[in-house]
């Protein structure tokens, strides 16, 4: 049995155990199905002339749900259907499979998830691996645990995990298949109606898959959430972050034994540092109509490379709704990566994101939603730039919510 075919086995018998718990309560489904079509001018984002494609693909969601006194359990199919082949474009195929399990009481809530995902790497971050996308599959599992210790002190826990395995690169692969494992208490003091001040500590193992490299980091951060008025508000959080990078490497020495010169390979670990701040903020405006965002921050994350990736992340965002079938929406976003090698080398990735939105909710069931977006990626030294363009046209019909008897 396969790892993959091993973590779907392991999710669907945790469905079924899960399951047997339902004594009483609703259970119920509301599929959604839909057609899109897309056209892009460069959607495997390849340093190559001529690199159109349009593609119709179905899309398929049949979220699944039990609903009790103090017990709740979701299934969430995902998949896209489509003439594509391969995994080497932002209009592959997928397949997506999330459980969640919600277990309440009068004070606190424990959250149990797990997913099973294949899709391409150019979905995560516009990753390459070498010159191309590549296939990606994923297995997580993420338990959240919150408690309300008083009226104004809470704690709260999430322990994650996550592997993910990459399909074969074209040419010199640039990805390694990893697993992480990260654990984060945080404390939570509600000063006033207006305003929270938290507390957060992060610990995480980041290693590929192959034994070779390895990341050990930890973070603390302090920060608050503030409702500046009726309709403005306000999330920060601040902080310092360590981590430990070691990769195995062999070496080769000529030494001189009783038979002569012996060339003698010896294992020796080379360490590294990433050291430095970490922060995240949000700065939110909603009303009826509009709803704007904007946010700010810097995090170590795993993405496939020989170490955890150093993220810096800016976006703005809007929301419009203009009429009661009509929302429009915009979103700006720019991510700098600084991607650690294995040769100890760093790539920088920057990457620049734009994308407009209309959606028409013609009736309760159907929907048109119209996208056009703008990507520009720059990466290497020396720098090499990678711009597409892409719009995209979406019908879909959701079906009234079905309760089983």
């Amino acid at each position: 049995m396969t790892p993959m075919q091993t973590a779907r086995f392991c999710v669907l018998a945790a469905a079924m155990s899960i399951a047997r718990l339902c004594h009483a309560g609703v259970w119920g489904a509301q599929p959604v199905i839909g057609i899109s079509g897309d056209y892009a001018t460069n959607p495997g984002l390849l340093n190559l002339p001529n690199t159109a494609e349009n593609h119709v693909a179905l899309l398929l969601d049949a979220p699944t749900s039990y609903n009790g006194d103090a017990f709740k359990f979701s299934v969430l199919p995902s998949f896209r259907l489509s003439d594509t082949q391969g995994y080497s474009s932002l209009d592959s195929d997928y397949e997506h499979l999330n459980v969640t399990s919600e277990f309440d009481t009068a004070r606190s809530a424990l959250i149990l998830s797990a997913g099973l995902a294949r899709d391409s790497s150019l979905y995560h971050d516009y990753i390459l691996d070498g010159a191309t996308g590549v296939r990606r599959d994923t297995a997580t599992a993420d338990l959240n645990w919150d408690r309300h210790l008083t009226e104004r002190l809470e704690f709260s826990t999430d322990i994650s995990w996550s592997r993910v395995r990459y399909g074969q690169s074209v040419g010199v692969g640039t990805l390694t298949d990893y697993q992480y494992t990260s654990a984060t208490p945080t404390l939570a003091w509600d000063e006033s109606e207006q305003t929270k001040i938290t507390a957060t500590a992060s610990a995480g193992r980041y290693k590929s898959l192959d034994g070779t490299t390895k990341s050990t980091n930890a973070n603390l951060q302090l920060g608050f959430v503030k409702k500046l008025t009726e309709i403005w508000s306000l999330s920060a959080s601040g902080g310092y972050s360590r981590s430990n990078n070691e990769i195995d490497i062999t070496q080769q020495f000529l030494e001189f034994t009783g038979n002569g010169f012996a060339v003698v390979s010896v294992p020796i670990a080379v360490k590294s540092r990433q050291n430095g701040s970490v922060f995240s903020a949000t700065l939110s405006r909603q009303t009826e109509l509009l709803t704007l965002a904007a946010d700010a921050s810097r995090q170590l994350s795993p993405t496939g490379f020989a170490f955890l990736s150093r993220q810096d992340s800016y976006g703005l965002k809007a929301t419009y709704a203009a009429t009661e079938h009509w929302t429009f929406g915009a979103d700006a976003h720019r991510v700098i990566y600084q991607q650690p090698q294995r040769n100890g080398a760093v790539i920088d990735l920057d990457i620049n994101y734009l994308k407009a939105s209309a959606t028409w909710q013609w009736t309760e069931h159907w929907t048109l939603a119209i996208n056009a977006s703008y990507l520009l990626e720059h990466y290497g030294t020396p720098s090499i730039g990678i711009a597409t363009t892409g719009v995209s046209v979406e019908l879909s019909r959701q079906f009234d919510w079905k309760k089983f008897q």
